[in-house]
């Protein structure tokens, strides 16, 4: 009978000619698709940079409204206020502070006096001087500030 495991039934060994035949077309179907993986890593990994780095708008809402300018007639002014801030941790961390920073961007308006507001000057004054209040509190608070800017997007007095 001779051996059943000879050269000839071997599933296991494949002639050369099938190699040479076969890995060629597995490498051109492979390589594509790890280029393809390894460049979407890529880009995700880019995105997520992105997103923690790029500024990121917060309203204010709703509009802060209070009174001003001392004794005499009363008056009153409405501003919409927008925190410009860097990054989704920066966000976070003003909507968790959020009481705390209309609180003292109220107080500070309320201490306006009408010579104050009636100048372009005097309310880029007040929006420098609540970003400076706004940041005190985030350094205070989070020991960092990621606080960019604060943009007054509606300013109205009423007399």
């Amino acid at each position: 009978m001779g051996n059943w495991l000879s050269r000839r039934h071997k599933p296991w060994r494949l002639s050369i000619s099938f190699w040479t035949r076969f890995l060629p077309r597995v490498f051109l179907l492979v390589l594509p698709l790890v280029l393809v993986l390894g460049f979407s890593l890529n880009a995700r990994a880019e995105n997520d940079e992105t997103l923690l780095s790029q500024s990121i708008y917060v309203a204010i809402e709703p509009a802060l409204v209070t009174n001003y300018g001392g004794p005499g007639r009363m008056r009153y002014m409405s501003v919409d206020v927008s925190l410009r801030v860097r990054g989704v941790e920066g966000e976070q961390s003003v909507k968790h502070h959020m009481p705390y920073i209309k609180d003292a961007i109220l107080n500070l308006f309320a201490t306006q006096t009408t010579q104050m507001l009636d100048t372009p000057d005097g309310k880029e004054a007040l929006r420098k001087e609540s970003f400076e209040a706004v940041n005190a509190i985030l350094l205070e608070e989070e020991k960092n500030s990621l606080l960019e800017d604060i943009l007054f997007t509606s300013f109205v007095v009423y007399r």
